[in-house]
């Protein structure tokens, strides 16, 4: 009896690495199936815009998509009278190449940080996409290829099996780490977004003001903003032009734009275009969306630096309007 047992036993650890294997790879069925379709989930990443500038941050586009495809159709045997469960199965099997309940990390390496968090996709079907946006920022010292890891973890359904009419499927997780290569290239983005102010409500036109500052040592020359905004934010007007901010200024751009009815009242992330003479670069920023009392207070409470950037921008002017007048420097004499 004692030696029955042992084997059992023997027997038992000698199998349970094989039904893991077969668990892994996605191949553990249940016992009478009618139909058992071959091939799953098949998860690919593609970058839109993996080119920055060093120094900026801006909004990382990317395209996850699903290349499943069916690999083979075993079909199984069909009792008499279980006509409409195989049939039914046999459907329900090609649920097989689909990965749900996605959840998508983008992983900071070397120069770049990644300020946003988690992605989540709720389904993800064979031959269909899904558009990511993450948002990063990278160093100023950041130069060339940069290599990016993005975790992706998934369910996707290995098995069904139905009787009487009602389906019982069998989902079994997964993970896979996708790599993209981003690229710093250009000089240091000098153009700096100071401060930003919305008075914005569901439904409702309103505007947006973003103070852009100038952090080089240079004048930047025909100062342009471009606002770059996807619903539930519509742009009226799309483009400011600032004119030449000098080092240590700043401008104020000022957009109009309407904020859809279905839009809720959070905060939500958009991004804007910064280009100068010898210089472009991509920023993004957080944008309120509250009821009409919230953004009063929100608006009052950002109107001091608006004050405070006019201000040193009518200072500049002044300076160096008188620095360029006859009677400055050493053409005055102290009177006597």
């Amino acid at each position: 009896m004692q030696n029955h047992q042992i084997r059992s036993i023997l027997l038992i650890l000698l199998l349970a690495p094989g039904v893991a294997s077969l668990a892994e790879a996605g191949e553990v069925q249940f016992a009478g199936d009618h139909y058992k379709v071959q091939g799953g989930p098949k998860i690919d990443v593609s970058v839109i815009n993996p080119v920055f500038s060093p120094g900026g941050s801006g909004t990382l586009r990317l395209v996850l998509a699903n290349d499943g495809m069916v690999e083979g159709l075993v079909p199984g045997a069909v009792p008499p009278g279980s006509e409409g469960d195989a049939a039914q199965e046999m459907l329900a099997e090609f649920r097989c190449l689909e990965a749900s309940n996605l959840r998508v990390d983008l992983h900071p390496a070397g120069p770049v940080r990644v300020l946003s968090g988690q992605a989540q996709i709720d389904l993800l079907g064979p031959g269909n996409t899904s558009l990511l946006e993450f948002e990063i920022d990278v160093e100023e010292d950041a130069e060339g290829p940069v290599l990016l890891s993005l975790q992706v973890e998934y369910e996707h359904q290995t098995d069904v099996t139905f009787s009487g009419g009602a389906a019982s499927p069998l989902y079994l997780p997964s993970s896979l780490q996708l790599d993209l290569i981003l690229s710093a290239e250009g000089e240091p983005t000098t153009l700096k977004l100071l401060s930003t102010r919305s008075d914005l409500s569901p439904g409702e036109e309103g505007s947006i003001s973003l103070i852009v500052g100038n952090a080089g040592r240079a004048e930047a020359r025909n100062c342009t903003v471009r606002l770059l905004a996807a619903p539930p934010v519509i742009p009226i007007s799309d483009r400011s032009f600032l004119g030449d901010i000098p080092p240590g200024g700043a401008a104020v751009a000022r957009f109009d734009v309407k904020v859809e009815g279905s839009a809720q009242a959070q905060e939500y992330r958009i991004g804007c275009e910064i280009g100068h003479e010898g210089g472009l670069s991509t920023l993004s920023f957080p944008l309120l969306v509250a009821h009409p009392e919230e953004g009063r207070l929100f608006g009052a409470q950002l109107a001091g630096p608006l004050l405070i950037a006019a201000a040193l921008a009518a200072i500049w002017i002044m300076r160096k309007r008188a620095n360029r007048s006859p009677w400055s420097r050493g053409n005055l004499r102290p009177r006597r």
